[in-house]
């Protein structure tokens, strides 16, 4: 190009009229190709919509200069040198993959709809530089720019390129997989927050490009209606393959929430003794300890010295919640003592468990309410509250983080960290 072009907008170039070197009028661009190979996607060239409504590429190097105010743009070559438009695998058409849609801001982990897209110049040509989601990029896209001069700029309406996933591009699980290479680093909960904006394509788009250990993170740190939907939404083989990786007590709150035919259907998928977990946790009153309850617990027999608890340990890789509280059984399988983590790893490794054990264990049965399981795990600071018969076997678990959404007023419960992740 002859002269440096400046900032400009996508808006300033839809619809600008292109002219050959010959004075001939071409068409008017209709759409806006990039190069998404580089950090800043770099401008390769127009579509135009020219005679009988063909579509054409126009090169950037074909072009000699832009005269926004004048809505014209003159090329170096003539009509007859232009190749029809099409898109190569590393290229997108602004106007179709990015104008009106809704982007993920990495930085700020939330969504905006992009009303305009930012570019400038650089050495090695006309870039994307971020996009802009103001009203004032409204105003201007409707011809209304006075107006737009007179509203406030705000920083939070602009958001660099480099802060930029288009989560919409393309809905091929391939280009979802590479679109969120920087969604996948986010927190679960910060993931469940930014599905919470979108719509229901999108969500599930999103949740398609998750493994399925991370969807079912995510789904654990949504709020009930939204999970509820969200499990609706997926096939009954990706819904079994994420229900079996959540948590034993949160996979029974969701199968409680489902019309009973989806539950079922779930469940059936399920090996029987999962199955079998769930019922069980799901057959306990709302409110009470055996529904709030795990059954993702570490249990030692008391006879066993403290390097072979440690070996099944690392054998047996539990989960990380479980790992909170080791609890230690009696000949007839009944709870005697427990101990944390911390201290087994601290003690003698020859020491029997039945030495190194707090023999004095706070616990409840099934039927407890979930205020008495609160107050008795603050007032004795415990991570863990085992849930016992009347033989004294552990049936579960109440953890400390889902005691406290038991007892947290309703709009916080979902704000709660999950502490054992």
């Amino acid at each position: 190009m002859d002269a440096d072009p400046g900032p400009l907008a996508l808006s300033d170039l839809e619809s600008l009229a292109i002219v050959d070197v010959d004075g001939q009028r071409v068409g008017e661009v209709i759409d806006v190709v990039v190069d998404t190979r580089s950090d800043l996607p770099l401008v390769n060239g127009f579509f135009v919509r020219g005679a009988d409504d063909a579509q054409l590429f126009v090169r950037w190097d074909q072009v000699r200069s832009l005269d926004v105010a004048g809505e014209r743009a003159e090329l170096r070559v003539a009509l007859e040198r232009l190749a029809p438009s099409s898109l190569r695998a590393d290229e997108i058409a602004l106007v179709d993959a990015v104008l009106d849609k809704q982007v993920l801001d990495i930085r700020k982990r939330e969504f905006v709809r992009v009303q305009d897209v930012l570019l400038e110049s650089r050495a090695e040509g006309l870039v994307v530089s971020g996009v802009d989601a103001s009203s004032g990029a409204v105003m201007r896209r409707i011809g209304l720019g006075f107006l737009s001069r007179r509203m406030p700029r705000r920083t939070d309406d602009f958001v660099p390129w480099q802060d930029v996933n288009l989560i919409s591009l393309r809905l091929s699980r391939l280009n979802f997989i590479e679109a969120f290479a920087e969604v996948a680093e986010l927190h679960p909960a910060d993931l469940a927050d930014i599905i919470a904006q979108v719509g229901t394509r999108q969500r599930a788009a999103v949740l398609g490009a998750l493994n399925t250990q991370l969807a079912a993170d995510t789904l654990q740190e949504m709020e009930p209606e939204l999970r509820t939907a969200c499990i609706l939404e997926m096939s009954a083989e990706r819904s079994v393959a994420v229900l079996a990786e959540i948590d034993p007590d949160e996979a029974a709150d969701i199968l409680a929430d489902l019309p009973q035919d989806v539950a079922e259907t779930l469940l059936a998928g399920l090996p029987a003794k999962d199955a079998a977990e769930l019922r069980g946790l799901a057959s306990h009153p709302e409110h009470s300890a055996g529904a709030l309850m795990t059954t993702d617990f570490v249990t030692m027999p008391m006879d066993i010295c403290v390097g072979e608890a440690l070996a099944r340990i690392r054998n047996e890789r539990p989960e990380d919640e479980a790992l909170s509280v080791i609890f230690v059984l009696d000949a007839t399988g009944a709870l005697a003592g427990a101990l944390s983590l911390r201290d087994l790893v601290l003690a003698d490794a020859g020491r029997p468990l039945s030495e190194v054990m707090d023999d004095e264990v706070v616990r409840v049965t099934a039927e407890a309410e979930e205020e008495e399981v609160g107050r008795l795990m603050t007032r004795y600071d415990l991570l863990a509250l085992p849930v016992v018969d009347k033989a004294g076997v552990i049936l579960g678990i109440v953890t400390l983080d889902d005691a406290l959404k038991a007892i947290l007023p309703e709009e916080w419960k979902h704000r709660l960290p999950r502490l054992f992740r």
